[in-house]
């Protein structure tokens, strides 16, 4: 029952009894006991549907998971209720910083005793990309020393990006959907039938390394050709400063020449004016990984697919030849009324990916 109100949202009880196959009977008895317990209450009125209006059943609101994401750039620390709305949060810049393991583990630890005060969260998730794996695990191991008799869940940045997505997804896309992650790294996550794909040793969706071209540049794997060496975030930047050097962004080459260098956020912040350096590697991005993703489609049949990362907020010239790109390769059955969007370059989709985790782990620990 908590795993239905997780995933749908407020529910009747004759939609709970449905779902889940038992007597209304069954239900109420059920619903009786979570409730006195405190771990379900009375939700808002349904919309009718001809007859009696009936109140919903949802997750308490004392029940408040706390949910850390960290990205290469930032880390968000917040709130989430059982409705897996974001009440309340706290956002820890990492732009341009060394990253000191034991720093960030305290910044965050501040951070999330801010929000809580004297409680402690129901459970507490989190989502981390492919930054320095020591600053991961010392923050993880910080909250465990905070909250210790509270249930965790760790889950990488994609895989809580496509757990967030399914929960806003349209209903017809929810389950069956390809997440692409654009940072460091380039990362997948796929949802099929409702189920995250975890593969055989739990490693599945690395295809930063898969080789695209024989002869390719170099990547920071020592290979050659990798997908990253072309489309990830210091690929990017080093296209762009090319290009920039030589004169083809005035914008650009003037923030090269103030600060000696450029980041992933000169690009973004550029592309939003429609920096012409910038739309021509968000072209070429699209153009590169559309060629990947219309094999993923093709093996997996998505109804949607779902890019999101800092990369991603480039924006619109990524989108427009990925789509392109992907309708063209893919096999026309497979491309027909399929999706594909990018993800709310906040990261709200990860918060949300992060507190859908801790709560499936509250569920399992606690009941």
């Amino acid at each position: 029952m908590l795993k239905v109100l997780r995933d749908a949202g407020p529910q009747t009880k004759n939609q709970l009894a449905d779902v889940l196959g038992i007597p209304r009977t069954t239900l109420n008895a059920s619903v009786r006991g979570l409730t006195d317990a405190g771990h379900v209450e009375d939700g808002s009125v349904a919309v009718s549907s001809g007859g009696r209006r009936s109140v919903t059943v949802r997750i308490a609101s004392g029940r408040r998971f706390l949910v850390v994401s960290m990205s290469e750039t930032s880390a968000r620390v917040a709130l989430l209720d059982g409705q897996l709305t974001v009440t309340s949060g706290v956002n820890i810049d990492l732009h341009d910083r060394d990253l000191e393991t034991e720093w960030l583990a305290d910044t965050v630890c501040r951070a999330a005793h801010r929000l809580l005060g004297t409680s402690a969260p129901a459970a507490v998730g989190v989502a981390a990309a492919d930054i320095e794996p020591t600053a991961a695990e010392a923050v993880v191991a910080r909250l465990a020393s905070a909250y210790p008799d509270r249930p965790r869940a760790t889950v990488s940045a994609v895989r809580a990006l496509a757990l967030g997505e399914r929960c806003e997804g349209s209903a017809s896309a929810a389950d069956d959907l390809v997440a692409v992650r654009l940072g460091r790294s380039v990362t997948v996550a796929t949802v099929a039938g409702g189920s995250l794909v975890l593969g055989s040793t739990g490693r599945s969706g690395e295809i930063g390394h898969l080789r695209v071209e024989e002869f390719g540049p170099a990547c920071a794997c020592g290979l050659t050709g990798c997908l990253d060496a072309f489309v990830s975030s210091s690929a990017l930047v080093a296209q762009a400063t090319s290009l920039a050097r030589r004169g083809r962004s005035s914008g650009l080459a003037q923030v090269l020449e103030r600060a000696g260098k450029l980041d992933l956020r000169d690009l973004v912040d550029a592309g939003r004016t429609g920096d012409a350096v910038v739309a021509q590697v968000g072209r070429e991005l699209g153009q590169r990984l559309g060629r990947v993703v219309a094999g993923l489609v093709a093996h997996g049949n998505p109804r949607r697919v779902v890019v999101g990362g800092p990369v991603a907020a480039i924006g619109p010239s990524v989108l427009g030849d990925l789509r392109a790109t992907v309708y063209r390769l893919a096999p026309p059955s497979l491309a027909e009324g399929l999706d594909i969007s990018l993800s709310d370059p906040y990261g709200r989709a990860d918060l949300i990916g992060g507190a859908a985790a801790a709560i499936t782990s509250w569920i399992e620990q606690d009941f």
